[in-house]
């Protein structure tokens, strides 16, 4: 299953503790979250949210294209040809600054599932810890740099507090910086190659 994700460009984000005691799978792609049941192979779809499980990632695809796309009802007149060339395209959007995405990221962390309380945990790990501040600030700069969406960072940090929580020991906050800094290397990878 998690081959048949990774050929639609679904990236392999960790693993999560379930309530059965085995470890899901974690998979992001864009906006997109999704989670592998380790027993059952079955897909659930996180961002967005949907409560029953896909079969696998190729209905995942064909729900999210169905979402997607606009009703049509009837065809669309076929439009003029334009009497008068066009005018030159406006420049590109402009890319946001680096504080403006890190709060385009905070504002995805609010509106997930306990989102206050991630919102909260982020931005006291960041506050307490250096290396943590680091890793977040490096990850943010990257996903900035290469166009990945406030959205999609918001669910690798979701990804690492998941990782924090399997964690022992004093080097709680390490681990999870560390888990930072590689999604910041696999998005580089994922774009490079």
């Amino acid at each position: 299953m998690s081959r048949q994700a990774e050929l639609m460009n679904w990236l392999d984000i960790g693993r999560v503790s379930n309530a059965d005691g085995g470890k899901d799978i974690l998979l992001a792609r864009n906006e997109r979250g999704a989670r592998i049941d380790w027993r059952t192979g079955e897909v659930w779809l996180m961002n967005p949210k949907v409560e029953e499980p896909f079969a696998d990632f190729l209905a995942v695809e064909r729900w999210l294209t169905l979402r997607d796309m606009p009703m049509v009802d009837k065809p669309a007149p076929a439009a003029p040809a334009p009497a008068e060339p066009e005018p030159a395209p406006e420049p590109g959007p402009v890319r946001d600054t680096l504080p403006a995405f890190q709060q385009k990221v905070d504002a995805c962390l609010a509106k997930a599932e306990g989102g206050q309380e991630l919102l909260e945990t982020k931005q006291a790990f960041e506050a307490g810890s250096e290396p943590y501040l680091e890793a977040s600030t490096e990850l943010s700069k990257t996903a900035l740099e290469l166009e990945v969406s406030p959205a999609m960072v918001a669910t690798l940090h979701i990804s690492a507090f998941a990782a924090l929580a399997e964690t022992a020991g004093a080097d709680k906050l390490e681990r999870v910086a560390a888990s930072l800094h590689a999604a910041a290397r696999q998005i580089r990878a994922s774009v490079t190659a």
